[in-house]
């Protein structure tokens, strides 16, 4: 049996992650991340000089949406912002919400995977 979505995130500090990008191809959508690691985590290096985190790319993969809402911010798109702070985050089942500074991301998807590269 696979694991459960919560545990797909041990050892990454979801608050302290940044969003990238965000691709939406038919039913699906990417989100292209900036894990902060912790120091379990399997792929976990000692951050450099002057950062604090162990920053490691990485995607959230959402495969047969039903509900999707994307509410991009003004402010966002008139920047060229690199790494956009994520101020809420929430997974529920199939259900994923996140406010950060890029916009507001709603959906309800068949499949949620984590990806670290």
């Amino acid at each position: 049996m696979g694991k459960s979505i919560a545990s797909r995130f041990d050892n990454i500090d979801i608050a302290k992650s940044t969003l990238r990008a965000v691709i939406i191809n038919d039913d699906e959508l990417t989100l292209e991340m900036d894990f902060c690691l912790e120091p379990d985590h399997e792929d976990y290096e000692t951050p450099l000089e002057g950062e604090d985190c162990c920053w490691h790319p990485g995607m959230l993969k959402f495969a047969g949406i039903s509900k999707l809402q994307l509410d991009r911010r003004d402010a966002a798109s008139d920047t060229m912002q690199r790494r956009f702070a994520i101020e809420k985050f929430n997974i529920e089942g199939t259900k994923f919400d996140m406010e950060c500074e890029w916009g507001d991301i709603h959906l309800a998807a068949r499949s949620i995977r984590v990806l670290t590269e």
